[in-house]
Protein backbone atom coordinates (compact mmCIF):
# COMPACT_ATOMS: atom_id res chain seq x y z
CA UNK A 1 0.00 0.00 0.00
CA UNK A 2 1.32 3.45 -0.88
CA UNK A 3 2.34 5.66 1.97
CA UNK A 4 0.08 8.53 2.91
CA UNK A 5 1.26 11.87 1.51
CA UNK A 6 2.59 14.26 4.11
CA UNK A 7 0.18 16.78 5.48
CA UNK A 8 2.42 19.58 4.26
CA UNK A 9 4.95 19.59 1.42
CA UNK A 10 8.53 19.31 2.63
CA UNK A 11 10.30 22.60 3.14
CA UNK A 12 12.54 23.60 0.28
CA UNK A 13 15.84 24.96 1.59
CA UNK A 14 16.44 28.53 0.52
CA UNK A 15 18.82 28.98 -2.39
CA UNK A 16 22.36 29.93 -1.51
CA UNK A 17 22.93 33.61 -2.16
CA UNK A 18 25.25 34.22 -5.08
CA UNK A 19 28.86 34.72 -4.09
CA UNK A 20 29.81 38.34 -3.83
CA UNK A 21 32.28 39.33 -6.55
CA UNK A 22 35.62 40.65 -5.34
CA UNK A 23 35.56 44.36 -4.57
CA UNK A 24 38.39 44.67 -7.11
CA UNK A 25 38.05 42.71 -10.40
CA UNK A 26 40.58 39.91 -10.66
CA UNK A 27 42.52 41.30 -13.60
CA UNK A 28 42.66 44.73 -11.99
CA UNK A 29 43.80 43.22 -8.68
CA UNK A 30 46.58 41.24 -10.40
CA UNK A 31 47.74 44.36 -12.22
CA UNK A 32 47.68 46.51 -9.08
CA UNK A 33 49.64 43.91 -7.11
CA UNK A 34 52.27 43.84 -9.86
CA UNK A 35 52.46 47.64 -9.98
CA UNK A 36 52.93 47.96 -6.24
CA UNK A 37 55.57 45.23 -6.10
CA UNK A 38 57.51 46.86 -8.95
CA UNK A 39 57.60 50.10 -6.94
CA UNK A 40 58.58 48.21 -3.78
CA UNK A 41 61.44 46.43 -5.51
CA UNK A 42 62.71 49.55 -7.27
CA UNK A 43 62.97 51.31 -3.91
CA UNK A 44 64.83 48.39 -2.36
CA UNK A 45 67.23 47.95 -5.27
CA UNK A 46 68.15 51.62 -4.97
CA UNK A 47 68.69 51.25 -1.20
CA UNK A 48 66.60 54.41 -0.82
CA UNK A 49 65.31 54.26 2.76
CA UNK A 50 62.80 57.07 2.27
CA UNK A 51 61.38 55.45 -0.87
CA UNK A 52 61.11 52.07 0.87
CA UNK A 53 59.28 53.63 3.80
CA UNK A 54 56.94 55.52 1.50
CA UNK A 55 56.14 52.40 -0.55
CA UNK A 56 55.47 50.31 2.56
CA UNK A 57 53.23 52.99 4.09
CA UNK A 58 51.28 53.27 0.84
CA UNK A 59 50.91 49.52 0.39
CA UNK A 60 49.85 48.59 3.91
CA UNK A 61 46.36 50.17 4.04
CA UNK A 62 45.67 49.06 0.47
CA UNK A 63 46.60 45.44 1.21
CA UNK A 64 44.57 45.48 4.44
CA UNK A 65 41.52 46.51 2.41
CA UNK A 66 42.15 43.76 -0.15
CA UNK A 67 42.35 41.13 2.60
CA UNK A 68 39.18 42.52 4.19
CA UNK A 69 37.39 42.33 0.83
CA UNK A 70 38.55 38.99 -0.60
CA UNK A 71 40.54 37.19 2.11
CA UNK A 72 43.99 36.00 1.14
CA UNK A 73 44.47 36.55 -2.63
CA UNK A 74 45.51 33.04 -3.61
CA UNK A 75 46.45 31.51 -6.94
CA UNK A 76 42.89 30.81 -8.09
CA UNK A 77 42.06 34.50 -7.68
CA UNK A 78 45.19 36.28 -8.90
CA UNK A 79 47.41 33.53 -10.35
CA UNK A 80 50.75 32.32 -9.02
CA UNK A 81 52.51 35.61 -9.80
CA UNK A 82 49.79 37.66 -8.11
CA UNK A 83 49.79 35.43 -5.02
CA UNK A 84 53.57 35.82 -4.80
CA UNK A 85 53.21 39.60 -5.10
CA UNK A 86 50.66 39.66 -2.28
CA UNK A 87 53.08 37.69 -0.09
CA UNK A 88 55.92 40.11 -0.85
CA UNK A 89 53.80 43.09 0.16
CA UNK A 90 52.79 41.54 3.48
CA UNK A 91 56.41 40.48 4.07
CA UNK A 92 57.22 44.19 4.05
CA UNK A 93 54.19 45.24 6.13
CA UNK A 94 56.34 45.54 9.25
CA UNK A 95 54.45 48.64 10.35
CA UNK A 96 51.54 46.43 11.46
CA UNK A 97 52.78 43.19 13.09
CA UNK A 98 49.23 42.18 14.07
CA UNK A 99 48.20 42.34 10.41
CA UNK A 100 51.24 40.26 9.43
CA UNK A 101 50.19 37.64 12.01
CA UNK A 102 46.64 37.65 10.60
CA UNK A 103 48.00 37.20 7.08
CA UNK A 104 50.27 34.37 8.21
CA UNK A 105 47.24 32.46 9.44
CA UNK A 106 45.40 33.13 6.16
CA UNK A 107 48.47 32.26 4.08
CA UNK A 108 49.01 29.00 5.98
CA UNK A 109 45.40 27.98 5.37
CA UNK A 110 45.75 28.92 1.70
CA UNK A 111 48.89 26.80 1.35
CA UNK A 112 46.99 23.87 2.82
CA UNK A 113 44.52 24.18 -0.08
CA UNK A 114 47.17 24.62 -2.77
CA UNK A 115 46.46 28.35 -3.01
CA UNK A 116 49.86 29.54 -1.77
CA UNK A 117 53.46 28.41 -1.42
CA UNK A 118 54.78 26.69 1.70
CA UNK A 119 58.12 28.38 1.05
CA UNK A 120 56.41 31.74 1.43
CA UNK A 121 54.71 30.53 4.62
CA UNK A 122 58.19 29.79 5.99
CA UNK A 123 59.48 33.28 5.19
CA UNK A 124 56.48 35.03 6.69
CA UNK A 125 56.57 32.76 9.75
CA UNK A 126 60.13 33.85 10.50
CA UNK A 127 59.25 37.49 9.92
CA UNK A 128 56.30 37.34 12.31
CA UNK A 129 58.16 35.41 15.02
CA UNK A 130 61.08 37.84 15.09
CA UNK A 131 58.71 40.82 15.23
CA UNK A 132 57.10 39.16 18.27
CA UNK A 133 60.49 38.79 19.96
CA UNK A 134 60.65 35.03 19.39
CA UNK A 135 63.31 32.96 17.62
CA UNK A 136 62.72 32.17 13.99
CA UNK A 137 62.11 28.62 12.75
CA UNK A 138 63.63 28.42 9.28
CA UNK A 139 66.55 30.87 9.22
CA UNK A 140 65.17 32.92 6.34
CA UNK A 141 65.97 36.22 8.08
CA UNK A 142 69.69 37.00 8.15
CA UNK A 143 71.98 39.67 9.52
CA UNK A 144 75.62 40.61 8.92
CA UNK A 145 78.14 39.33 11.43
CA UNK A 146 81.96 39.30 11.15
CA UNK A 147 81.97 39.75 7.39
CA UNK A 148 79.31 37.18 6.51
CA UNK A 149 75.57 36.61 6.70
CA UNK A 150 74.20 34.54 9.57
CA UNK A 151 70.66 33.60 10.56
CA UNK A 152 69.19 35.86 13.17
CA UNK A 153 67.96 34.43 16.46
CA UNK A 154 67.18 30.81 15.52
CA UNK A 155 65.39 28.09 17.45
CA UNK A 156 67.13 24.68 17.54
CA UNK A 157 69.85 25.35 14.93
CA UNK A 158 70.65 21.62 14.74
CA UNK A 159 67.17 20.86 13.43
CA UNK A 160 66.76 23.81 11.07
CA UNK A 161 67.54 21.90 7.87
CA UNK A 162 64.88 19.31 8.64
CA UNK A 163 62.35 22.09 9.16
CA UNK A 164 63.46 23.81 5.95
CA UNK A 165 63.06 20.60 3.98
CA UNK A 166 59.46 20.25 5.11
CA UNK A 167 58.75 23.71 3.68
CA UNK A 168 60.49 23.08 0.36
CA UNK A 169 63.61 25.06 1.26
CA UNK A 170 67.19 23.94 0.73
CA UNK A 171 69.83 23.70 3.48
CA UNK A 172 70.60 26.85 5.44
CA UNK A 173 74.35 27.18 4.76
CA UNK A 174 74.08 27.41 0.95
CA UNK A 175 71.19 29.87 1.36
CA UNK A 176 73.38 32.16 3.47
CA UNK A 177 76.26 31.78 0.99
CA UNK A 178 73.90 32.81 -1.78
CA UNK A 179 73.04 36.00 0.10
CA UNK A 180 76.73 36.84 0.11
CA UNK A 181 76.93 36.30 -3.67
CA UNK A 182 73.80 38.32 -4.35
CA UNK A 183 74.56 41.29 -2.10
CA UNK A 184 78.33 41.15 -1.79
CA UNK A 185 80.24 40.78 1.47
CA UNK A 186 78.37 42.65 4.23
CA UNK A 187 79.79 45.81 5.71
CA UNK A 188 79.78 46.54 9.44
CA UNK A 189 77.36 49.08 10.85
CA UNK A 190 78.72 52.45 12.00
CA UNK A 191 77.87 54.96 14.68
CA UNK A 192 79.39 58.43 15.09
CA UNK A 193 81.44 59.13 18.20
CA UNK A 194 79.58 61.82 20.16
CA UNK A 195 82.88 63.39 21.20
CA UNK A 196 84.82 63.70 17.94
CA UNK A 197 82.46 62.49 15.21
CA UNK A 198 84.63 59.57 14.07
CA UNK A 199 82.67 56.69 12.56
CA UNK A 200 82.97 53.61 14.81
CA UNK A 201 82.41 50.32 13.04
CA UNK A 202 80.69 47.36 14.71
CA UNK A 203 78.81 44.19 13.80
CA UNK A 204 75.22 43.97 14.85
CA UNK A 205 74.74 41.66 17.85
CA UNK A 206 71.74 39.50 18.68
CA UNK A 207 68.40 41.25 19.11
CA UNK A 208 68.14 43.67 21.98
CA UNK A 209 71.78 43.57 23.07
CA UNK A 210 73.71 46.62 24.26
CA UNK A 211 77.27 47.22 23.08
CA UNK A 212 79.93 49.48 24.53
CA UNK A 213 82.22 50.70 21.74
CA UNK A 214 85.51 52.56 22.01
CA UNK A 215 86.28 55.32 19.52
CA UNK A 216 89.56 54.53 17.70
CA UNK A 217 90.38 58.24 17.43
CA UNK A 218 89.74 59.72 20.88
CA UNK A 219 89.10 56.70 23.09
CA UNK A 220 85.63 57.89 24.07
CA UNK A 221 83.18 55.10 24.86
CA UNK A 222 79.85 54.95 23.05
CA UNK A 223 76.95 52.75 24.15
CA UNK A 224 74.66 51.37 21.47
CA UNK A 225 71.43 49.46 22.10
CA UNK A 226 70.39 47.45 19.07
CA UNK A 227 66.68 46.88 18.46
CA UNK A 228 65.86 44.96 15.31
CA UNK A 229 62.90 45.17 13.02
CA UNK A 230 62.56 42.35 10.47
Amino acid sequence: MDAEPPAEPPAIPPAEPPAEPPAIPRAELRAELARRVAKDQAARRSLDGAAMKAADEENLPWLKQVVADVGWPGTSLVGAAGAHDAWLLVQHADGDPAFQRQCLELLTAAAGHGEASWREVAYLTDRVLLAEGKPQEFGTQATARDGKYVARKLRDPAGVNDRRTLMGLGPLAPYLDQLNKLHGPPEPATVACHACGTAIEFWLPDDGNTLTLTCPSCGEQVTVTVTFRP
